[in-house]
């Protein structure tokens, strides 16, 4: 079996310096409303989540750029996003290649209901358990800080359901920690995710799921 990869392309995607700064400790409180995923979590206050969560190219563009790069995109290929929100990964992917058959899914009503109206005929509202696509639909599937909003078995599950659609590449982000200090700046920082693991204990989770695919970790800073 192939053996998942780390894959740093989420190098160009913008890390402000004082991320911590920007909103208070989680409390249960603000979990339990992050966790919803509605208005509150993407366009209400920014203790509970983004804050305005609005498209600006600087976001996403030089990111997919990289993507494009590394798997050798082209107009003929199909991408699934699991987790898209709004879909603005989405929208840079068609911008840069317009004719890129893209799809993208969310669990949040709110974010498909708001998606951006470039791609919006393109998103649904679906859960990444259990995916409604049929086996190898994708030449590329992508899921970024998604899959940890899971308990582990839920992980494992919708990892087996991204190898399972996937063509040919796959390329998952989730919350993990290395040392100490990425361990706390995660613990100051994290809303949703019910699965935060170090590098060692999401690279076994990988491997009892069966995946093959390339990944990399979050970094709050």
């Amino acid at each position: 079996m192939v053996q998942p990869k780390f894959v740093d392309l989420m190098s160009k995607y913008p890390s402000p310096a004082n991320r911590l700064k920007e909103r208070e400790r989680p409390t249960n409180e603000s979990k339990l409303v992050a966790r919803r995923f509605d208005k509150e979590f993407f366009d209400g206050q920014r203790k509970h989540g983004y804050g305005g969560f609005q498209y600006h190219p600087r976001f996403w563009s030089e990111t997919v750029q990289l993507f494009i790069e590394h798997y050798g995109l082209g107009p003929k290929d199909s991408i699934l996003d699991v987790g898209c929100a709004k879909g603005f990964m989405l929208v840079d992917f068609v911008t840069a290649i317009p004719d890129l058959q893209v799809s993208g899914i969310d669990i949040s009503d709110y974010a498909i209901s708001h998606s951006h109206p470039a791609i919006r005929d393109r998103v649904k509202v679906g859960n990444c358990l259990q995916l409604p696509y049929p086996n190898a639909s994708f030449d590329l599937v992508i899921s970024i800080n998604t899959i940890h909003n899971l308990n582990r078995s839920g992980c494992i599950k919708a990892i087996k359901e991204i190898e399972r659609v996937k063509r040919r590449n796959s390329y998952i982000v989730v919350d993990g920690w290395n040392s100490d200090q990425e361990k706390h700046d995660l613990d100051s920082w994290v809303l949703t995710a019910e699965t935060v693991l170090s590098h060692a204990q999401w690279q076994e989770l990988f491997a009892e799921a069966g995946y093959s695919g390339e990944y990399s970790f979050w970094k709050v800073r």
